[in-house]
């Protein structure tokens, strides 16, 4: 449809009219009478917050970490680096802590070589191979004699490489061997070995060299451990990092829960001694009785203070060791040492039908008594009673009535804003 100038000018003039109409309301409504604005501006009522007075039992509990651990540690060292490799690596990482170690069990592969666990006394001192002799020998022979049942010569011999090749195809990688130039027998003269008739010297030529492998056991790929089974109880190896000093610690002997306490902990537990109510919380002892415990004192390495260059000093810090029963333990085989063990110690009890409030609630008058203000009726009329605490915790406390009368339900005022302060 095609508009005319006329169209245009009436639809000009019917916008014009609506906004003029829109702003004579807006300013209507904006209108207030003077009691009006008086009201809008006048303070608000007073801002009142209570709580009911509980009626139940209140219980000041400690709570507390221990951890469990074994009563032995072995800390396996970093191997030397494998011939060629100029830093050694942790390739791979086989284990993780709570694992069982056994006669054979790989640790850690370091640069692509296996570290595998063995039984006995004496750390590997010297890398061996067939013909060798000695005590270490004998050592080699008695842990290969618990799996394969290898007899003990002392020396290297054919038995203990073929058991020895067992080993590293059961662990999944190839048994290390060791290259020697071996001298043949002449071969100038006639099959007896005798030279030109009448003479004395070897026919020309001389002897000839073989080449012989013979089957070896490097010092960085055993670790002999003084008692088997152990457990794996740290491992401070990380994957693809080099590898120095103890790459992982293993755990053996007995069960051990120990906690390490701060002073007030510490203070608490000696105060109460046998005395003291122990429960257990979350851990793999939960639900069980808490049974007796020593504290001992041990010194430790405190922190240094880094900006002046201070070495750390010695401090004394106290530990809680509690006596448990390993086997009564659900699931003992599969606890890992370093797992947690949540403790609340019980310092105090109220009656099961004690009055109790948030400490906010109280307040303190000129006279220095502990006061409530309590709200009555529909009037919220205030009225103020002196009350004792027997007992806090967490915020709340346990109280009775010293002058006037406190009751179950009760409102008692834990904040307020008046009009004079705004």
């Amino acid at each position: 449809m095609r508009l005319t100038k006329s169209h245009v000018v009436s639809g000009v003039l019917a916008l014009a009219l609506l906004g003029a109409t829109g702003t004579a309301w807006y300013f209507a409504a904006q209108a207030r009478t003077p009691a009006q604005r008086a009201e809008a501006t006048a303070e608000p009522d007073d801002s009142v917050i209570t709580v009911r007075v509980d009626q139940d039992q209140l219980i000041d509990t400690l709570e507390f970490d221990a951890v469990l651990d074994r009563t032995g540690d072995f800390p396996v060292q970093a191997p030397a680096a494998p011939e060629g490799v100029a830093t050694a690596l942790a390739s791979k990482i086989p284990v993780k802590t709570g694992d069982e170690v056994r006669a054979g069990t790989v640790l850690l592969e370091v640069s692509g070589r296996p570290m595998i666990a063995l039984e006995g006394a004496v750390p590997a001192y010297r890398d061996l191979q067939e013909g060798d002799t000695g005590p270490d020998v004998e050592q080699l022979q008695l842990a290969l004699q618990q799996i394969y049942g290898t007899p003990e010569t002392g020396t290297f011999d054919s038995r203990t490489a073929s058991d020895l090749k067992k080993l590293y195809d059961h662990a999944g990688y190839d048994h290390p061997v060791k290259s020697e130039e071996v001298a043949g027998e002449n071969t100038g003269g006639d099959e007896t070995g005798g030279g030109e008739e009448g003479g004395d010297e070897p026919p020309a030529g001389g002897a000839q060299t073989t080449t012989v492998e013979r089957v070896a056991l490097p010092a960085s790929e055993v670790v002999f451990l003084p008692d088997l089974p152990m457990q794996v109880g740290k491992i401070e190896a990380k994957q693809s990092a080099p590898v120095e000093g103890t790459v992982m610690t293993l755990a053996s002997g007995d069960w051990k829960l120990e906690a390490k306490l701060d002073e007030t902990t510490a203070s608490e537990l000696n105060k109460l001694g046998e005395d003291a109510e122990l429960e257990f919380g979350d851990g793999p002892m939960e639900g069980q009785e808490v049974g007796a415990f020593e504290l001992e004192t041990r010194e430790e390495q405190g922190e240094s203070n880094e900006w002046e260059g201070e070495e750390a000093p010695t401090v004394e810090v106290t530990y809680a060791v509690f006596a448990f029963d390993a086997d009564s333990i659900e699931g003992i085989d599969d606890l890992a040492p370093g797992e947690e063990q949540e403790l609340t110690l019980v310092r105090a009890r109220s009656a099961e039908d004690a009055l109790i409030v948030p400490l906010s609630a109280l307040w303190t008058d000129g006279e220095g008594r502990t006061m409530l203000t309590v709200l009555e009726g529909d009037a919220r009329v205030e009225r103020h009673v002196e009350v004792t605490v027997s007992l806090r915790h967490q915020g709340r406390g346990v109280v009775e009535a010293v002058d006037g009368e406190l009751a179950e339900g009760d409102e008692v005022v834990i904040a307020w804003r008046d009009r004079g302060n705004g």
